[in-house]
This record gives C-alpha cells, structure tokens and sequence, in this order.
C-alpha cells in the first residue's frame, strides 16, 4: 500500500455513487458460448503482482462458470481480440472513465465495457484486485460465503450487459477478527483489509497499524521503569500501579512523554511501510489520579484530556519528521467521552470503542445513548474516526446470540456518521464460535455496502451454505430475531446467556433444526447443520435444569458435543478458556453417580 494513496483517502469526503448496470443500454457481450470463447484476460506486458493475481482469479472463476479457460496475455500480444482489460494498459486510450477512477477514495472499483473489452480497474492496489470480485459477484452471479463454501452458477453460455459502474465503500478499513476471516483467500474475496488478514502484497496488502492497540505498556514498559520510576504509572486509590491491565501511564508527566515519543519514532524507523501508529491506552481502567493528571481531566470534563494531549504532542513531533504518518488512539472504557477542549490533530485518528446493546442497537437502545452522543461529538472533530466494535459474548463464545438484526443497523449507522474504519470483533481465538461464517458474511458484504439489503444476504448465504437446509436455519434465525425485541433483554459484550435465552426458544429450535438434519444435506453441509446446534447443546449442558437435558441423557449430549467441536476445529469455549478443559468438566459433572 502506498502512504500517500491511504492518507489521501483518510481525508477525502465523498463517496463515489455506484452506478446501476443497464442490461438494455446495447447488445450483450457475449463472453463464452458452448465451451468455446474469443476472449483473452490482458494485463500490462509488465504487470505487477497484484495484477498478475487477479488475473488468474478471473482465469479461475470464468473457467468455472463457462467451462472455458481464457489465456491470459500480455498487452502487446493481445492483437485486436476482445478482453477482460485488468490494470493500466494503453488500451482503451484515452480510457473514458479515468477521471473517476482518479477521483476515488481507498479501494474503489471501476467496471466498464468499452467495445467488446470489460475493463476492470481499481483506485489503488486493492481496488484492482477487487474489481475482479465485484463484477464475478455483481455480475455474474458467484456469492463469497466462506473460506469452505463458494457458490459459482454455471452457465455455458456467457454474456454481459453494457457496464458503468463505479464504487468505492464508506469504510476504507474493514476488519471481521473472526478465525475465519484471517486467511488471505477468504479474506481478499470479502474484500476485508484489515491487520490481523494474512494479505500480503501480491494481493494488495492490508491495513497496517503498529502495534494493534493497548500500547501504553509497550510504549514505556514497567518491568523497564517500575522499580526506579513507579511516578511514570498511574496513580489509583493512593498508589503507583505497575499493572498492564486495569493501570495505565502517568499522562502529565514529561518525562514518560519524552520516552513515549522516542519510542514510536522508533516503530516508524523499523517500520517505514506502516502508515498507522498506536499510542492508547492499556486494557481495562486505571487511568492516573495524581493531582496533575486530575486537573486536566477537570479542565477537559473528560479522561480523554490527557490522553489527547499526550497523543497530539506526540503526533506533533512525528508530523515534522514523518509527514506521512498517523497516530492513532483509543476512545475506550473510562475514555470515550470526547475533551471539551483538545481537538485532534489532523494526524491523529480516534478508535471509538462500541459500548451499547447488541440486541436493539445501540442508536434504539437506551444502553448506547452515550456511544451515538460521543460519536456524534467525535465526528465534529475530526474525519478519521474508526470503530471498534463488539459482536460475541466473551464469557460465553457457543451461547446464542441474537445480534444479527442490530449488527445490521449499528454498521449502517457507523456508515452514516463519517466513520472511516470498523471492525466487528468476535471469536478471534478459535473457528467455529456461534453463527460465525453467518455473521462473518452479513458483515463483510455491510462493510463493503452498508445498503445491501440483509433479508437477501441472510438468505443467499443459507441457501448457499446449509443447501436443503435452508429454510430450517432461517426459521431459526427468526427465532433469534424475535427474541432479540424482547424490550427486557439487553446484553453487552460477556453476559450470562440464561438471562436472555428462553428455555422455550431452545425446544423450539431444537426442533427445527431436528428437521433440517433429516434433509437431503452433502457431508458438507450435513456438518454446518451440526455447528448450528452447539450453541443450544451449550446452553442445556450449561443450565441442564433450565433447558430441560435429564441426567440420562447428558453424557451422550457431551460425546455429540465434543464430536461437532473436534470436527469443527473449535478451540475456546470463552476469551480466556480452552474447550478441552470445559469438556472434561462436562464429563464429570454428568458422569453416572456411584
């Protein structure tokens, strides 16, 4: 990723309108008819790798869905056939659309016919390679679902419409930290950027920021500086505080700021690729006490005073050595609050962190007043705001959910309030956590296209994904959704799922989904049926009494249990805990008395 092209899209404002295809506005390109095609994929006679990469993945996918496998050729050898046009070659020349692709914000795409050519062209790196995806899903047809399912109509006789169509996503950074996201294949196909991706630079590259966050420790570490300095940790409750978690640094002192800046000069050094550098705070609460420290926080009316002006200084210092560079900071627990007085400075970008209900929304729940208030005061300050934003249980990874309906409206919402960057954090440690390929796949297309409408995704992606199955999972999601407008059930980041998931919505469903394993299903997908049921198991084996599982028939519950686990690679049962041990407590809690 180039510095500059980044920094220009963080500051640019307008996002380009897509442009509907127009299937009557002239004859259909006919692309492949019986086996047989007169096209050819071009690329420059020098391409870079990037291009090279999409071009096989356009060779790859157009073999699926014709049954014909187009060369690939080089620009000067491409004599007068027709081609599917990937990168920047003489052809067309003029290219009639290069005033919007130059116009575009960070991994636009542009599609468009030009005689019998399709040129596919994007605003950076990324863009090009995602100019390939977009018209193979627009267009053509193939749906991304999951790193093990891909849906490719096929279709021997090929064509396509005239095309226009240009589109660049509000959200310049898209990240789902699901297991299952990271992989470079699934990752660039859901056009997710984002630093935990496995994407490298043959496919464009990624997001990168140094370190990801909570870098209070590692900025000045206190197994370095405790023992003769505590005076540069927070002071709480009366003492200094060497803790990583739940203590921070002492903001108003200079010489942790001096130390603090020599060390992100550093990062910069060793890492003159990266664009964006961390300075936030450590997880957990702590913030300093000393009299210092609580004087700004008075004077700002928020704990983030010291932390923005601790951030801006050292933003200031990095603006004149490294113009090129961003510093970014978290607003997170005890910090959200935006200072009535410190505005950013225009290299510093601010990570809200999500605090609201996952059940209605943070913008319809009184549980998120507060986050649409600071995000809406955020937004006034400056125009590189990204979103941290939660969608799991921690406390309970294989539990229910019922956030699908809200993660919805809470990305549309982020779309509409000028947030560059977001991602969905869910069950990073592990495949397999509740609905994670549903809800990986609902948020990839919404980051992509807030707009998209998510009855059709849900149902693409089951008809898709469970096969035969489809409508049962549906059904299923429907029971979800209406528990979720439950108005007494709230839940927010790790809560116990008892108190939000009623004993008649596991029967109920444990029916359904009863009927959707007596389907005609592939051992595919007869095995993604059998996931979906682990978060009803969970809650039975977790609360027998409440969900109705006999002491009878708990230990084979447990063996199916840790059958589908062990199948599905599944690894944690919650944040901080490994499913084998949860098991092994299962085993003996329903091991046969006497």
């Amino acid at each position: 990723m180039k510095v500059r092209t980044i920094m220009a899209a963080l500051l640019a404002s307008a996002i380009l309108p897509a442009s509907a295809p127009d299937a009557a506005a002239g004859d259909a390109l006919k692309i492949a008819s019986d086996g047989r095609s007169s096209y050819v994929i071009m690329t420059p006679d020098k391409p870079a790798p990037v291009v090279s990469y999409a071009a096989k993945e356009l060779q790859r996918f157009l073999r699926d869905i014709s049954g014909v496998r187009l060369e690939i050729v080089r620009e000067s050898r491409a004599a007068g056939r027709p081609a599917f046009i990937i990168g920047e070659c003489r052809r067309p020349n003029p290219f009639p659309a290069a005033a919007r692709l130059a116009a575009m914000r960070e991994d636009g795409v542009l599609i468009k016919t030009v005689g019998e050519d399709v040129v596919l062209r994007g605003s950076n790196e990324r863009g090009q390679l995602y100019s390939v995806y977009v018209l193979l899903e627009k267009f053509m047809g193939v749906r991304f679902l999951a790193g093990d399912c891909t849906i490719v109509p096929k279709n021997r006789r090929l064509t396509l419409p005239e095309i226009d169509y240009a589109y660049a996503p509000p959200f310049m950074y898209r990240e789902t930290l699901y297991w299952d996201s990271f992989p470079r294949k699934i990752a660039t196909r859901q056009r997710l950027n984002g630093p935990y991706s496995k994407c490298d630079a043959e496919v464009g590259g990624k997001i990168q920021i140094q370190p990801y966050v909570h870098s209070f420790a590692q900025l000045v570490p206190p197994d370095k500086y405790f023992a003769e300095h505590p005076e540069y940790f927070s002071l709480v409750g009366g003492k200094r505080t060497n803790l990583t978690v739940h203590g921070q640094l002492c903001l108003s002192n200079p010489d942790v700021l001096k130390i603090a800046t020599a060390q992100v000069l550093k990062w910069i050094e060793e890492h003159l690729e990266i664009p964006i550098f961390d300075v936030s705070q450590n997880d957990g609460n702590g913030p300093c006490e000393c009299d210092k420290c609580m004087a700004i926080v008075n004077e700002e009316g928020s704990q983030h005073g010291p932390i923005l002006r601790f951030v801006n200084a050292i933003a200031e210092v990095v603006e004149q050595k490294h113009p090129d560079k961003w510093i970014e900071t978290l607003a997170y627990a005890y910090s959200t609050r935006p200072p009535s007085i410190t505005k950013p400075r225009k290299n510093v970008m601010i990570r809200l962190c999500h605090a609201g209900c996952f059940f209605h929304g943070f913008e319809k729940c009184g549980l998120g007043a507060n986050l649409a208030q600071y995000l809406d005061a955020w937004s006034k300050e400056t125009q590189t705001i990204f979103i941290w934003h939660y969608a799991t249980n921690f406390a309970h990874y294989i539990a229910p959910c019922q956030n699908l309906d809200s993660l919805v409206s809470d990305i549309r919402y982020y779309a509409s309030h000028n947030v560059r960057g977001l991602m969905v954090q869910c069950n990073y440690q592990s495949p397999g956590g509740e609905l994670a390929e549903i809800r990986q796949y609902l948020a990839a297309r919404l980051l992509w296209d807030p707009s998209l409408d998510p009855a059709v995704l849900r149902q693409e992606f089951c008809k898709g994904y469970y096969g035969a199955a489809a409508a049962d999972v549906l059904s299923y999601l429907e029971l979800l959704d209406r528990a979720a407008e439950r108005p007494d059930s709230h839940a927010f980041a790790a809560w116990d799922p008892k108190a939000t998931v009623p004993d008649t919505l596991v029967a109920d469903a444990l029916k359904i989904l009863g009927e959707a394993r007596a389907r005609r299903l592939t051992k595919a997908q007869a095995g993604r049926v059998d996931r979906i049921f682990l978060p009803l198991w969970y809650m039975q084996l977790t609360y027998p009494e409440t969900y109705g599982l006999t002491a009878e028939k708990a230990p084979a519950l447990v063996k199916e249990f840790r059958r589908v686990v062990e199948s599905s690679k599944v690894t944690h049962i919650n944040e901080g805990r490994d499913i084998a041990s949860w098991l092994t407590e299962m085993d003996s809690k329903f091991a046969p008395k006497g």
